[in-house]
C-alpha cells in the first residue's frame, strides 16, 4: 500500500472509530513506594496523567514545568481533585534549552533513590511561524525530538538503578518504565526519502525548506524512532519503552494552532477530553510492553509497514546517529550511555 492510501487508511478505518467508539480502561493499581515523573505537566495531557497517577497513591510525583508558578497551581489542582498525600516536587524544565534538560536530569538522578516511570510528554504543536531556540534549533524539532530524546537517554541511569531494587512490598510489580508521547499522525506522514540527505536534522533546521503543516508529525515520527533505538541500548535492559499515541485531545497542544472551519468543527467534535487521553499514557507508563511499542487506544498496534520498512529503519538509525552526534555537544554523560 502506497503512503497516500495508507494515510486515507488509517484515517478512515482506525483514527475516526477509535475518536468516535474507543472505550480506554481504568487502571487500578496500588503504587505504593513508587516514584514517578511527569514533564509538560502544569497543563493539558501532562496534568491530566499526574492526577491518575496521583489517585494510585504513589510516594512521590515530580512534575518537570516550564513556568514553576504554573507548575504549583498544577499541584494544588493535583491535590485538590485526589486529596494526594504524598511527595509533589515542582522542578524547572525548559525543553528549548539543552542546559535545562541537562540540568533537570542531573537532578533527578542525584535526588531520587529510585525512578518508576517517567513520562516524556512535553511538547508544541505547529508553530505560526519560524521560531530558533538559543541552541540554534528550530523550537519544535528541539523540544519535540532533540531535547525529547536527550532527556529519556540521561535518564536511563536512574532507571537502570531501579531495575535492580527490590519492588515496593503489595504494589504494583512492574518494571520501570520510559513513556514518550507520541501522535497517531506520527507513521503516516513521516519523511522516509531524506535518506538521501547528508544530514537530515540540518536540513530539517534550514528555513528555506521548512514544510510547516509537516513539522508537528515528522517530529512525533521522531519520537517512534527513539524509543525503538533507546529500547536497544544495554542501558536500557530491563527498562520498559515504549511511544503513547493519547488520541486527539482538546488539549493545550493546539495553543499554537489556528484552526478554523471545518477543521476546527472536527477538532472540537472528534477530540476527547485530556482526561480520557491520559489513560492512554497511564496504560503505557504502567503496562509492561515490549520496548519500541507503538500503544494506542490503550493498545499495542504495529504502526503501518513502510514504518517497518528497510528505507525506514535506515532513516531511523540515520536520525539516531545525528541526535547522539547533537547530544555530544551537550553532555560528556551520552557516550557511556549509547554504547553498545
Amino acid at each position: 500500500m502506497g503512503q497516500t492510501a495508507s494515510i486515507l487508511a488509517s484515517f478512515l478505518f482506525t483514527f475516526i472509530p477509535d475518536q468516535l467508539f474507543a472505550q480506554l480502561p481504568t487502571v487500578d493499581a496500588d503504587l505504593t513506594g513508587r516514584i514517578f515523573l511527569v514533564t509538560g505537566s502544569n497543563t493539558g495531557l501532562g496534568l491530566a496523567v499526574a492526577i491518575h497517577l496521583a489517585r494510585l497513591k504513589p510516594a512521590r510525583l515530580v512534575l518537570g514545568v516550564r513556568d514553576l508558578a504554573k507548575g504549583a497551581e498544577a499541584k494544588k489542582e493535583i491535590i485538590a481533585q485526589t486529596q494526594f498525600a504524598g511527595t509533589i516536587d515542582v522542578w524547572e524544565l525548559d525543553m528549548t534549552k539543552f542546559e535545562s534538560v541537562k540540568s533537570f536530569a542531573k537532578k533527578t538522578n542525584s535526588t531520587l533513590a529510585r525512578l518508576d516511570g517517567a513520562i516524556i510528554n512535553a511538547g508544541i504543536a505547529n508553530p505560526a511561524q519560524w521560531y530558533m531556540t538559543s541552541d540554534g534549533w528550530e523550537r519544535t524539532l528541539q523540544v519535540n525530538a532533540i531535547a525529547t530524546g536527550l532527556l529519556s537517554v540521561l535518564l536511563l541511569p536512574l532507571l537502570q538503578v531501579t531495575t535492580k531494587l527490590p519492588p515496593p512490598p503489595d504494589a504494583l510489580q512492574t518494571p520501570p518504565h520510559l513513556t514518550i508521547t507520541g501522535s497517531a499522525g506520527t507513521p503516516n506522514y513521516g519523511p522516509i526519502s531524506r535518506t538521501k540527505d547528508p544530514n537530515i536534522l540540518q536540513t530539517l533546521n534550514d528555513k528555506s525548506k521548512w514544510v510547516e503543516p509537516d513539522r508537528y508529525f515528522v517530529t512525533k515520527l521522531f519520537d517512534l524512532y527513539l524509543a525503538r533505538e533507546i529500547g536497544t541500548l544495554p542501558q536500557a535492559e530491563g527498562v520498559v519503552v515504549n511511544v503513547v499515541d493519547p488520541g486527539l485531545c482538546l488539549s493545550d497542544i493546539g495553543r499554537d494552532e489556528n484552526l478554523k472551519g471545518v477543521a476546527l468543527y472536527l477538532f472540537h467534535k472528534l477530540g476527547w477530553p485530556v482526561s480520557k487521553g491520559a489513560l492512554n499514557l497511564l496504560y503505557g507508563v504502567l503496562t509492561p510492553t515490549p520496548s519500541g511499542s507503538f500503544i494506542t487506544s490503550c493498545e499495542i498496534r504495529q504502526p503501518p509497514s513502510w514504518t517497518r520498512s528497510k528505507d525506514a529503519f535506515k532513516v531511523q538509525r540515520k536520525v539516531w546517529d545525528e541526535m547522539v552526534e547533537v547530544w555530544r555537544g551537550v553532555s560528556p554523560d551520552i557516550d557511556e550511555l549509547v554504547r553498545r
